[in-house]
C-alpha cells in the first residue's frame, strides 16, 4: 500500500511539474507580441516625428534645389534650369507659383512632388523671397 501511494504521489508531482513548464512556455508566447506591439509603435512614432519635422526655406534650397539651381543661383545648362541671377521676385515668384499650380513645368512639377513627399512644405511666395534675396544683393 505503501508503494502505491508513493507512486500516487510521484505521479501527482510529475503532473504538476509538467503544468508550470506548460504555463511558463504560454507566458513567454503571450509576452512576444507585446514586445513586437511595442516595435511597431515606435517605428510609427519616429516616422511620425521625421514628417513632422518643420524644414526652413533654406534647409529646403540646400538640400533638394541646390543640385540644378546651383550655390549661387546661376543654374545648370546641362540640366536646363534657368538662373536666379538677376531676376527680379515677381519673375522668380509667378514661376514657382506657376510650377505650385501645375501650370507648365513638367520636370519642376515632379520635383516640388517629391520635395512635398519629403516632408518639405513650402510657398511659392517664401521660396521666391528667399532666392531672390540670397542671389540678387
Amino acid at each position: 500500500m505503501k508503494n502505491y501511494k508513493t507512486a500516487f504521489v510521484a505521479v501527482f508531482l510529475l503532473t504538476l511539474s509538467g503544468c508550470s513548464e506548460q504555463k511558463e512556455e504560454q507566458t513567454k508566447t503571450m509576452q512576444a507580441p507585446k514586445v513586437q506591439e511595442i516595435k511597431v509603435i515606435e517605428v510609427a512614432q519616429v516616422k511620425q516625428e521625421i514628417v513632422q519635422k518643420q524644414y526652413t526655406i533654406e534647409e529646403i534650397y540646400n538640400t533638394k534645389c541646390i543640385e540644378c539651381h546651383a550655390t549661387d543661383g546661376s543654374g545648370n545648362t546641362e540640366k536646363l534650369t534657368p538662373t536666379m541671377i538677376g531676376q527680379s521676385l515677381e519673375e522668380i515668384t509667378d514661376s514657382l507659383t506657376d510650377i505650385e499650380d501645375d501650370k507648365g513645368h513638367i520636370v519642376m512639377e515632379h520635383n516640388r512632388e517629391k520635395i512635398v513627399d519629403a516632408g518639405m512644405e513650402y510657398g511659392a511666395k517664401d521660396m521666391a523671397t528667399y532666392m531672390y534675396n540670397r542671389f540678387n544683393k
